[in-house]
């Protein structure tokens, strides 16, 4: 019997036990980073002790809750906390990707479906861009939009993926309104570069639902959308090479039947893909350290951080570089309390046990192709690998929640969870928000010092940060964002005088040096 005055009580002195260790212990944003893996680990140890602890159906003396008006109410709360990204402005990669995609929209994409970027075979991803650059221009609101319906998308198909998976409608409610608020995920639906991430989620749930739906119907039709998707997904990004391996373990866990021949069209068709991509970059493309793809380089940082870090990011996701001072303590101690409380009272049915295992298949690999990613700091910077990963990740929360056999209990527990979700989302946006001001005001006073800078000038900025509040600022594409800036695509921008290559050093250009200075009132200066 749950005992309500005595779970409120013990879960205010976790909050208060974990505020204090991180407002007064771990004072560093990497410290607080620590203490969170810690309190994975003890989620993740909680998780494992309810999965050995299986229940049948019609075991515990409580029903669960039917209603989903209140998991609507979650999905809308949290579109509209997404809103608020739509007056952010361009960073980082995203004046590279405008500045491409300019020209005709044909030609471009003939070019992208060819021959890819360079470094990538995402044709389908880049192309986005071009189409909104052809309906927006140069208006960041038209990108961003773009991304937050790519996220609307996806909570939609997660719904019918988990309806098709046999999970009921309540449960699946939950986890969509779980999903729709997950503060890891704030850089791939909030960042325009970080549309790969979100498009290939997107196209990732509704592949499998559309797969599901035609094995559940004997249905050909659903195979063949399932298959035009599945190529789609891998045209956006190559993370979707992932999605045969997930329907395998779908048939394996859940049905527990073995894959037919609608697997292994799905597999031919990985296949060719791969295949094409080889064609068209002689190689697999991607990154590459030392002359190695960095999809190859497996270490012992690769183990930490699929099994660890980036699961905990998953769960937690708070931006630690962002300054909120004691809010982002006592908000970070009252997710983990109700995390670890969730995952307490959790009575799971075999059928549930099944998801979660799923669930955490997902999440491994899905984390897979960008391991090498996988160790993402406190400011959150590259978890728009995470996107994907985290619906894995929100399955699990969602089984938790709706193995919760009181619905009263159940319904506050959800209330107070999606509420502390969308705060953090709220808090790492802030981070967005602040950077995005800063580049745009970066840039309006690099015209203002050199209203006028003659043909084919090199600007060197010097002492300008890699990252802002965990944010990327113009670590890449400066001197994209400049040529945009002055509307003239003669100029050219490095950081400092060591990326000068070996051309420009022998016959060097007019230059204008700058200094970043960082203050309000002052952000660049320019040395005479």
């Amino acid at each position: 019997m749950v005992r309500p005055h005595r779970i409120w009580i013990s879960t205010a002195a976790s909050v208060c036990l974990i505020d204090a260790v991180l407002w007064f212990y771990a004072k560093s944003p990497r410290s607080r980073l620590n203490v969170m893996q810690f309190l994975f680990v003890i989620f993740f140890a909680i998780l494992m002790t309810a999965l050995a602890k299986v229940r049948r159906t019609g075991d515990s003396e409580y029903q669960t809750a039917e209603s989903i008006w209140i998991p609507c109410l979650a999905v809308l709360a949290g579109v509209l906390v997404w809103t608020t990204m739509l007056t952010n402005y361009f960073i980082n990669d995203d004046f590279g990707l405008l500045y491409f995609s300019r020209g005709p929209l044909p030609q471009r994409m003939w070019s992208l479906f060819r021959n890819g970027d360079g470094l990538f075979y995402r044709p389908l991803g880049f192309s986005s861009f071009a189409w909104d650059h052809a309906v927006w221009g140069d208006l960041p609101v038209g990108f961003h939009l773009t991304n937050l319906l790519l996220h609307i998308g996806s909570l939609a198909g997660l719904f019918v993926m988990l309806r098709h998976l046999g999970i009921l409608r309540h449960t699946s409610a939950l986890t969509v309104g779980i999903f729709a608020a997950m503060p890891a995920i704030v850089e791939p639906v909030a960042w325009m570069s970080g549309r790969f991430d979100v498009m290939t989620t997107t196209l990732a749930v509704w592949t499998i639902a559309s797969y599901l739906w035609s094995q559940s119907r004997n249905n050909v039709m659903g195979f063949v959308i399932a298959e035009v998707l599945y190529v789609l997904a891998i045209c956006t990004k190559e993370t979707a090479f992932v999605i045969p391996l997930i329907l395998i373990a779908i048939d394996f866990i859940i049905f527990r039947r073995r894959p037919n021949w609608r697997i292994g069209g799905l597999v031919v068709t990985g296949c060719l893909a791969f295949l094409c991509r080889i064609v068209a970059f002689g190689g697999i493309g991607g990154y590459h350290n030392g002359g190695v793809s960095a999809a190859a380089d497996f270490s012992w940082g690769t183990f930490y951080g699929v099994f660890l870090r980036s699961p905990s990011q998953m769960l937690f996701g708070l931006n630690w570089m962002q300054p909120s001072g004691f809010l982002i303590t006592t908000l970070a101690a009252v997710m983990c309390a109700l995390v670890l409380l969730i995952a307490s009272y959790a009575v799971l049915e075999v059928e549930q046990r099944r998801v979660i295992a799923l669930a955490l298949f997902w999440i491994i690999i899905a984390m897979l192709p960008a391991h090498f990613l996988s160790l993402i700091g406190p400011g959150l910077t590259n978890s728009r690998i995470l996107c994907l990963p985290t619906v894995g990740m929100a399955i699990v929360l969602g089984q938790l929640l709706g193995s919760v056999r009181n619905p009263r209990f159940q319904t506050t527990l959800y209330i107070l969870f999606v509420v502390v979700l969308n705060l953090g989302v709220l808090h790492n946006l802030a981070a967005w928000r602040s950077t995005s001001r800063l580049g745009r005001d970066t840039l309006q006073q690099i015209v203002k010092v050199a209203p006028a800078p003659p043909l084919y000038t090199q600007f060197v900025v010097s002492d300008m940060p890699e990252t802002v509040r965990g944010v990327l600022f113009f670590e890449a594409c400066l001197a994209e964002s400049l040529k945009l800036a002055y509307g003239r695509d003669d100029i050219t921008a490095v950081r400092d005088l060591e990326s000068v290559t070996t051309d420009e050093a022998a016959a060097p250009p007019p230059r204008i040096f700058l200094t970043w200075k960082g203050k309000p009132e002052e952000l660049i200066t320019r040395q005479e």
